[in-house]
């Protein structure tokens, strides 16, 4: 099955979890269980951080920016924004990025959306003269620390592609695992089976929408951080060994039974993930 939105793959978690010298388990009994241990994990995190490691695409409103509120020509983003597609003036005008600039100017997520000092334009407010949330940012949203690197170039497209088609013919399949999120255009979708040049893939995920695409386009796959990626590794693999009463941890539990050792819940790694990915309001 192909676990969405989660932080990491069965595969990455079998590799994980095989000690130095070892083969890789070819062992599929508990392939569901560890599926929904990591998907599980992968929600864990983002509740405590308040925050989503993954890519969505969506349209975010926002109201016209009060004269004194910095300095009248920028926007507070509501949510970490990761790259804008499409911004849109309260009067309809769609804005180029060329008339605006996002900040902080060196990292990511982006906090603020301001046009440029020269710009041509200015916001506007609606025809019936409103000012509340109608300017448009269609964008990728979601947080990671390294998005000049989250979209590794997997290969381009070796076939055009309309709106339902399910097989997805590329130059070349041998950097797409199962549980990839590839982005062909601004759609995205998640690769469920790899045959040679042709992956098997959903479509319209995470708020994009199914369209026609043409080929020889990129189709990235989307780089997990690897702190999430491990974070998400080491509390899918302490709630897994719980089940079989053994620990990582040396905290004891006395049952009828006798001292039995149980693993922390969520190891000192995903606490320290959380302390500095926290989003604090």
């Amino acid at each position: 099955m192909t676990t969405i939105n989660s932080y990491c793959t069965l595969a990455e978690y079998k590799a994980y979890v095989t000690a130095r010298g070892q083969s890789v388990t070819t062992d599929t009994a508990d392939d569901a269980v560890v599926e929904r241990l990591l998907k599980a994990a992968s929600r864990y995190l983002d509740d405590a951080t308040g925050r989503f490691f993954y890519p969505y695409i969506q349209t975010r409103y926002f109201s016209l920016p009060e004269a004194e509120d910095v300095d009248g020509r920028t926007i507070t983003m509501d949510e970490d924004l990761l790259e804008v597609i499409t911004l849109v003036n309260g009067d309809g005008t769609t804005i180029p990025p060329t008339e605006y600039t996002l900040r902080p100017r060196n990292n990511t997520p982006y906090l603020y959306l301001r046009l440029i000092d020269n710009s041509t334009y200015v916001w506007t407010a609606d025809s019936a003269g409103s000012t509340v949330d109608v300017i448009a940012v269609t964008g990728i949203w979601g947080f990671h620390n390294r998005y000049t690197k989250a979209w590794m170039l997997g290969s381009t497209a070796n076939e055009a592609m309309d709106a339902t088609e399910m097989g997805y013919d590329v130059t070349s399949g041998t950097l797409f695992l199962i549980g990839d999120l590839i982005r062909f255009d601004n759609e995205l979708g998640y690769v469920s089976g790899v045959s040679s040049n042709t992956l098997t893939n959903t479509r319209g995920e995470n708020g994009s929408t199914a369209a026609t695409h043409l080929t020889g386009i990129n189709v990235n796959i989307w780089q997990f951080m690897d702190e999430v990626k491990t974070a998400t590794l080491e509390t899918a693999m302490q709630a897994y060994k719980r089940r079989f009463g053994q620990s990582s941890s040396n905290i004891q539990t006395v049952t009828a039974a006798g001292v039995v050792l149980t693993p922390r819940d969520i190891p000192a790694m995903a606490v320290e993930f959380i302390r500095t990915f926290r989003k604090y309001l």
